[in-house]
């Protein structure tokens, strides 16, 4: 038996022997003369997840290679290899001595070649190569895109379905460039610029991203493209605020800077060793797919809402190309066109309710549900969210047994905060004028539900020029004030319930004016600024009186919630007590710590929005007459 010599593909050149993986195959087909002609597409290691294009003729069918199912591993003999539009493409003619030895390509099949009328020579060392060829296509690593092996239904020589072993799915945060692969998460965002485009992007998370993992960006579009998209988008506030997921902007700054969302960086700041959670964790969890075509009109990702979880076949994992050229960029891609050739498909697992169930661990799931808990967790994907929320838990959140309001139910984002006053007196004058034939809307877009704010109505006569709603809010915190000492006591005042006034600390010098004029002793009334952000905009909303102790209360260890808790530790902090001092607890340094620990933190809190009446037109909303205050959800 004559030796041969095989070329890897990349190589190819000329009249070659090939050992390869074949990729595609079409149905033979008859040519204009008396012969029969099979196209296929093959590949191997050498192409790193390309293809080269082969066409073979033969005077019958029964004579050409016997593919069953892409996967399966052909030797070709005598193959010519040409350049046809600046692309290899293999020809081989049984006229001239083409011969092939195909293998079934399912990794239990056995090393022997399907029955052909043809004779293709082969040793030992041919087998040897065959089995690499199988172990490595049918590995996770494999950058080859493969078919969707369930749609031809063609049977082995063995009687069984034809097919390879297919991986399963893979944590997002260990995708390489140049592969294929299939990937699951809850989705965060959905952007699309118009009802008829056929371009969707969609943000999603399958878990916390642990620390070797940060290197890697996802790449989405451009900063200019989402705010393109933004209008025709739908958001989930909660999974954007925890996830730190922003416009692209925010990535590529960690890119260039290194730095996170915030003006202050982390090298800025020092920490107490009271402190709890001290570290500042910016990194955005949330990575961006782009749909194409078919897909987008498909039945589950029309249906597609912010909250669900998918599986998403068949992604294409390309370098992110970005202009800062980062190597450590990649961009997830699910191309259109031959989907169910090739298995590209998303895959809908459930609703939001399946990670709630899986985290309160009950299954409260229907007849018609009840296996998609399992589906969704087949891979651990439950389990890793559930891990992710506990790790980024959010501050001031509503406790599971108290029962929000309907109208609190979903969150509203920053830009739709900013224009309720358009909406509420919008919803005003039209009951006024009895005009309820026609629904509540607007040119706002993202709109805004018409039932996503609480009427606040009993307000002291102080505030009778003004309109009071309350609604929920969810954002990452990125800026604190104050963040100094002098600016600490600006922030802190000394109240009289009994006399109704007010004074700054930093204005006091004498432990002996802590006792109002009437007799009653001042207490303290503690002020704190939050700088937010979500992926809509930034917003300055102020804390005050307990819900600062309540945020002080959620950073810090059970050996400090006495002092919080304390009227006299307060008044340390304004009189500068030489007791405090001497029992090495610094109030000040306390605070300024805590705030400082709040940066990079995310927020689930009710808001009070007030406006002065009579000051909104009929199309716009000055912000600077917007109050946003955080309450708690005791005051609700």
């Amino acid at each position: 038996m004559p030796k041969y010599i095989y070329v890897d593909l990349k190589s190819a050149s000329g009249c070659v022997n090939v050992i390869a993986v074949v990729k595609f195959f079409d149905k033979p087909k008859k040519t204009k003369g008396s012969g029969y002609s099979l196209f296929l597409s093959v590949t191997d290691p050498s192409l790193c997840g390309d293809k080269m294009s082969c066409i073979i003729f033969h005077d019958s069918e029964e004579n050409l290679p016997q593919i069953r199912t892409p996967g399966d591993i052909i030797i070709m003999h005598r193959l010519v290899v040409k350049q046809y539009n600046g692309r290899n493409q293999g020809c081989g003619y049984g006229t001239t001595g083409f011969s092939a030895a195909v293998f079934s390509g399912v990794p239990s099949d056995p090393l022997t070649p399907f029955n052909s009328p043809t004779q293709c020579s082969f040793g030992e060392k041919e087998v040897e190569v065959v089995k690499n060829l199988k172990k490595w296509y049918t590995s996770p690593d494999c950058p080859v895109e493969k078919e969707n092996l369930s749609v031809r239904n063609t049977s082995t020589h063995s009687g069984q379905l034809g097919g390879i072993y297919r991986p399963g799915v893979r944590r997002i945060r260990s995708l390489k460039a140049d592969e294929f692969c299939t990937i699951e998460g809850q989705v965060i965002s959905i952007y699309k610029s118009t009802e008829t485009d056929r371009t969707l992007v969609i943000y999603i998370w399958d878990g916390a991203v642990l620390p070797g993992e940060q290197n890697t960006v996802f790449m989405g579009p451009s900063e200019k493209r989402l705010c393109e998209m933004l209008p025709h988008s739908q958001h989930d506030p909660q999974l954007a605020a925890l996830t730190g997921h922003n416009l692209q902007h925010w990535n590529e700054n960690e890119i260039v800077h290194q730095k996170k969302y915030s003006l202050i960086t982390p090298q800025d700041l020092k920490y107490s060793k009271h402190c709890r959670g001290s570290s500042i964790d910016f990194t955005d969890w949330s990575v961006p797919v782009a749909i194409y075509d078919e897909h987008v009109v498909s039945e589950p990702v029309k249906n597609l809402k912010p909250g669900d979880l998918i599986r998403i076949h068949n992604v294409h994992v390309i370098s992110g190309q970005s202009k800062h050229d980062d190597p450590c960029s990649l961009r997830l891609i699910l191309h259109g066109g031959k989907a169910r050739e090739y298995g590209r498909e998303v895959k809908y697992l459930g609703d939001s309710c399946l990670l709630i169930n899986h985290l309160n661990d009950s299954s409260n799931a229907s007849e018609d549900t009840e296996q998609l808990p399992n589906e969704a967790n087949r891979y651990g994907l439950l389990d890793n969210l559930k891990a992710g929320l506990e790790l980024r838990p959010p501050l001031l959140h509503p406790q599971p047994d108290f029962l929000l309001p309907y109208e609190l139910q979903q969150p509203l984002t920053i830009y739709q905060i900013y224009n309720l006053p358009l909406i509420v007196e919008k919803k005003e004058r039209e009951l006024q004028t009895w005009d309820l034939l026609f629904p509540l809307t607007t040119q706002i877009l993202p709109s805004v539900p018409p039932s996503s704010w609480l009427v606040v109505d009993n307000l002291p006569r102080s505030a009778s020029n003004l309109n009071v709603v309350c609604t929920r809010l969810c954002a990452r915190i990125i800026d604190v004030a104050p963040l100094s000492v002098q600016a600490l006591k600006d922030c802190l005042w000394l109240t009289c319930k009994k006399c109704s006034i007010s004074q700054r600390s930093s204005c006091i010098s004498n432990i002996d004016i802590g006792i109002c004029d009437c007799g009653s002793r001042l207490t303290f009334l503690p002020f704190l600024f939050l700088h937010i952000e979500d992926l809509s905009g930034t917003m300055i909303i102020t804390v005050s009186g307990q819900d600062v102790i309540n945020l002080l209360t959620d950073l810090s260890d059970s050996a400090l919630m006495p002092f919080i808790h304390s009227s006299t530790w307060w008044t340390g902090l304004i009189f500068e007590l030489s007791e405090l001092k001497n029992m090495r607890v610094s109030p000040e340094e306390v605070i300024l710590d805590r705030y400082h620990n709040l940066l990079g933190k995310w927020i689930d809190v009710a808001v009070r929005v007030s406006w002065p009446k009579e000051t909104v037109s009929s199309d716009f909303v000055n912000r600077n007459d917007l109050q946003i205050d955080l309450i708690g959800w005791d005051s609700v």
